[in-house]
């Protein structure tokens, strides 16, 4: 019969995220198993548990380069790294290695897999991991889980562009595209750009069927995201369409991109010169409809830049006026205190 620490290692083993959905939260949990193995006499397996708690306790940064994806957690008081990678056991490479082979949870093995090549330039590993983190995305997805699934898929992309392997880049992009795709049909469209980002650095690898399915993704997340006023995912999903639109020669679509980039700056200062309070009020507006003239100019669209510059001056005008009613409404509640007794 398996002891307490067997038990609790088979069901983080199990576990893609729903028990422990955090990196650091399976750290903590494997290092438990630690303790438990520990209490049990068995040492060897104690050791293995601590070390693959460490290798989770570490950060994934948003450095791709060589060796910093992994990063400490945090500083110790005596300016110490945790974990501190020049602590590890020597026996780490070997474990790991292991554990990519035996292990049937993606996360585990896409964790193992990466930290291989990131500190240790394991070329097969890192193959091993682009798979996994494809597994990690197409599961976080169906979960409704968006910030997992592009952190999954953006890693997924930029090994596979790092190790210029056509087999890679296609397994990753083909699923890039799919998981773009579920992500407009749950509460997960705000990670589209972060999706549409990474897989831009693979666009060359893009089908002709695979380029018009993301445009018209990325147009559906568009109009999501006009629709709720997020207006800088929106500019944002533009810039990709316009890169888009440029790869396949379609000159027009890719002005056409342009001008809505324009449009989607004046759209929210019209929304913003309604609004009160900070984030809101002519000010703001202004400045806003200053970047839409601004984009217009360098568009060469000189009819919509003079509008956006009127625009602008009607703004500014109304400043100082509205500044005065908001510090108004704000002192009122403290000056009509009189009167009651």
């Amino acid at each position: 019969m398996p002891g307490r620490a067997e038990e609790l290692y088979a069901k983080i083993e199990a576990d893609t995220g729903t028990v422990y959905p955090l990196s650091s939260d399976r750290s903590e949990a494997l290092k438990k198993v630690s303790d438990l193995f520990a209490a049990e006499g068995d040492h060897g397996r104690a050791a293995e548990a601590r070390l693959e708690s460490l290798v989770f306790a570490f950060r994934e940064t948003e450095t791709f380069g060589s060796g910093g994806y992994f990063g400490p957690r945090y500083t110790k008081a005596d300016g110490k790294p945790y974990p501190d990678f020049y602590s590890l056991p020597p026996n780490t490479q070997d474990h790991l290695r292991q554990r990519v082979r035996t292990t049937n949870n993606p996360l585990h093995r896409a964790r193992y897999a990466d930290f291989l090549w990131d500190k240790f330039r394991d070329a097969e590993c890192a193959a091993v991991a682009v798979g996994a983190y494809v597994q990690c995305a197409e599961i976080f997805v169906g979960r409704g889980d968006g910030n997992g699934a592009a952190r999954a898929m953006r890693r997924a992309c930029h090994l596979a562009r790092q190790l210029r392997s056509h087999e890679l880049q296609n397994l990753a992009k083909d699923a890039a595209v799919r998981v773009i795709e579920r992500m407009l049909t749950a509460s997960t469209t705000h990670y589209v750009p972060k999706v549409a980002e990474a897989v831009m650095g693979l666009a060359e690898t893009l089908s002709p069927e695979q380029r018009v399915r993301l445009v018209e993704a990325l147009e559906r997340a568009r109009s999501i995201f006009a629709k709720e006023k997020e207006f800088h995912l929106e500019r944002g999903t533009l810039r990709t369409l316009r890169q888009l639109h440029k790869l396949t020669g379609d000159e027009e679509g890719e002005r056409r991109a342009c001008c809505a980039e324009g449009e989607s700056y004046e759209a929210e200062g019209d929304y913003k010169l309604r609004l009160s309070g900070p984030g809101g009020g002519p000010e703001v507006a202004a400045h806003l409809y200053e970047l839409a003239a601004t984009h217009f100019v360098n568009m060469g669209e000189t009819t919509r830049a003079e509008a956006a510059h009127k625009k602008m001056v009607q703004a500014h005008a109304k400043g100082p006026v509205n500044f005065q009613a908001f510090v108004e409404g704000l002192r009122r509640p403290f000056t009509n205190t009189g009167g009651a007794e």
